[in-house]
C-alpha cells in the first residue's frame, strides 16, 4: 500500500537525488557473481540519465543514477549506452581472474579453490584456500604464468550448456554453490573452463598487463590476492619506479642502493637510541656501500621497493614519508646527544657529587640537556642504589625550543615518611608552563618554556626542602 508509481520526473526535481530506472531490455550488466554493475547513460530526445551503477532485483535490472536533463516518463522510448571504456576494464579484470585461478592452482596446488572474488575496472580481488602466505617467488611465478597466457592470446568463448555436460568437461565449480541447468561455461584456450555469468574478453591477450599488488590473509586457511590489469597495472609500474626514485633521492643514493641505505638508516637510529639511553656521546653514521649503477629492470625495482618497505614496516606508497620521518627522528636524536655532550661527562656518579643534604636526605637537582626520560629514570635508579642516605632526585631536560621534560624520583625511606615524587613534580611543572604527576617513588611532567628551567630547579629545591 505504501508503494506509488511516479509517472514522470523532471531533472530540476531530481539532480541531487538517486533515480532507479527499469527498462524492458538492457545491455547493462547488473552486479552479480563478484562483478560490479555497469555504468553509462540512458538517453532520449532532451533526456539524459547518468547511470552510476546497475543492480539486480530478482529478474529485473535496476539502473541507478542521476537525471541530468529533461523529463523521464514511464513508457518513454530510450537508448541505453554502456560506458564501454569502463566495461573493457572490467572485462580485462574478470578474464584475468580466471587466468589467475589457473595460475594459483598450478603453483600452489589443486586445493587453491576460489572462496570469493570482486571484479572492477582493471582491478580484481580473489580469495582462495591456502594455509600459508605466498612467497615472493610464488607470486612472481603466478605472474609469469598469467603473462604467458596473455602473450599466447588464447581465445575466450562462452556457451550455455547442460550442467552435466559442463561437469563432464571439467568446468571449475565453487563448492556448495547451486547452479542452474543449463549453465553458462566460459572457456579460455585449453587451460580453463569455469561456470560464470560475467562479461569477458574474446582473447587473453587483451588483458594486456597484470600486476599483483597485495597478498594477504582473510581468515584461517583463506588468502587474498589483489591485482591490477590493463592501464591501472601500467600506471602502478610507473608509480613503483617513481617511488623508488623518490626514496633514492631522499636517501642520497642510487636506486640500486635503496635497501642498503634504509638498512643503514635504521641501524644508525637504533645506535643513537642506544647511545642516548646509555648516556654516551655521538658517533659517526655507518658508511654506505655504493653500487655501480641504477636499478633499471622493473622486477628488480619492485623487489627493492618491497624490501625497503618491509624494513620500515610500511606500505610501498608510504615508504618516502616513512624515510622522511626516520631522518627527522635521527636529526632529533643527534641534537639530543650533542646537547648532552656539550654539558660534559654526565653519569650517576657525577650527578651524585652535586647532591646536597636536607634533613638527612641526599638531594640531587640538576639540568641534563637532551637527556631522554628513559635515561633520566636510569640515573635515578643508579643514584638510589649508590647513595647511602635516603635520596630525592629531580632532573630537567630541554628537548627542543619549546619542550621541557621533568623526571623526579624518591627513595623508599622518603616514600615511607609520606613524601611523594608526584606531589613534588606537580609543584615544579607549572613554572615551565606544564603539568604532570605520577607515583610516590617516580613521576614525570612536561613543559613548554625551556628558558625557565633555572626557575623550575629553584622551585624544586625550595619545595623538597619544605
Amino acid at each position: 500500500d505504501d508503494a506509488r508509481l511516479i509517472n514522470s520526473l523532471k531533472a530540476t526535481d531530481a539532480q541531487q537525488e538517486t533515480v532507479r530506472v527499469v527498462l524492458d531490455r538492457s545491455p547493462f550488466y547488473g552486479e552479480g557473481g563478484g562483478q560490479v554493475g555497469d555504468a553509462g547513460t540512458i538517453e532520449a530526445a532532451g533526456v539524459k540519465l547518468l547511470v552510476d551503477d546497475t543492480q539486480r532485483a530478482g529478474e529485473l535490472l535496476v539502473h541507478v543514477g542521476r537525471l541530468a536533463e529533461g523529463t523521464l516518463s514511464t513508457g518513454l522510448d530510450v537508448t541505453a549506452k554502456v560506458d564501454t571504456s569502463r566495461r573493457d576494464g572490467i572485462r580485462r579484470a574478470h578474464s584475468a581472474t580466471h587466468i589467475l585461478h589457473h595460475a594459483l592452482q598450478t603453483i600452489v596446488g589443486g586445493h587453491a579453490q576460489q572462496q570469493g572474488s570482486k571484479v572492477d575496472e582493471d582491478w580484481l580481488r580473489f580469495d582462495f584456500t591456502n594455509q600459508h602466505a605466498l612467497t615472493d617467488e610464488q607470486i612472481q611465478q603466478v605472474e609469469q604464468i598469467v603473462a604467458e597466457k596473455v602473450r599466447c592470446s588464447d581465445p575466450i568463448s562462452w556457451n550455455t550448456v547442460p550442467l552435466a555436460e559442463a561437469r563432464q568437461a571439467g568446468a571449475m565449480m565453487l563448492f556448495g554453490e547451486k547452479y542452474p541447468d543449463p549453465v553458462r561455461m566460459v572457456s579460455m584456450g585449453a587451460f580453463s573452463k569455469e561456470l560464470c555469468g560475467g562479461t569477458h574478453l574474446t582473447n587473453t591477450g587483451d588483458v594486456k598487463n597484470f600486476e599483483v599488488i597485495a597478498e594477504e590473509s582473510v581468515s584461517a586457511g583463506t588468502r587474498r590476492v589483489i591485482a591490477l590489469t590493463g592501464t591501472k597495472a601500467e600506471q602502478h609500474r610507473l608509480e613503483v619506479k617513481q617511488t623508488l626514485t623518490a626514496a633514492a633521492t631522499a636517501l642520497q643514493c642510487s636506486t640500486a642502493d635503496v635497501v642498503e641505505a634504509v638498512k643503514l638508516l635504521t641501524t644508525h637510529v637504533r645506535g643513537l637510541k642506544k647511545q642516548l639511553s646509555g648516556g654516551g656521546g655521538a658517533s659517526d653514521a655507518p658508511a654506505a656501500s655504493k653500487s655501480n649503477g641504477e636499478a633499471t629492470e622493473y622486477l628488480v625495482q619492485r623487489s627493492l621497493l618491497r624490501d625497503a618497505s618491509r624494513m620500515l614496516n610500511s606500505s610501498p606508497t608510504e615508504l618516502v614519508s616513512r624515510i622522511a620521518a626516520m631522518q627527522e627522528e635521527r636529526k632529533k636524536l643527534e641534537q639530543q646527544i650533542a646537547a648532552m655532550a656539550s654539558s660534559g661527562d654526565v653519569s650517576a656518579e657525577s650527578l651524585l657529587e652535586q647532591s646536597f643534604e636536607v634533613a638527612g636526605a641526599s638531594v640531587v637537582i640538576a639540568e641534563v640537556p637532551g637527556a631522554t626520560p628513559n635515561l633520566m629514570r636510569q640515573w635515578i635508579d643508579q643514584i638510589r642504589q649508590k647513595s647511602q642516605a635516603p635520596t630525592a632526585v629531580l632532573f630537567a631536560s630541554s628537548q627542543a625550543e619549546d619542550k621541557v621534560l621533568l623526571v623526579a624520583g624518591l627513595g623508599r625511606q622518603l616514600v615511607e615518611r609520606g613524601l611523594s615524587a608526584g606531589a613534588w613534580i606537580g609543584k615544579v611543572a607549572p613554572v615551565v608552563g606544564g603539568g604532570g604527576g605520577g607515583k610516590p617513588d617516580l613521576a614525570q611532567a612536561g613543559g613548554k618554556h625551556p628558558e625557565k628551567i633555572g626557575d623550575a630547579l629553584a622551585a624544586a629545591k625550595q619545595t623538597i626542602t619544605q
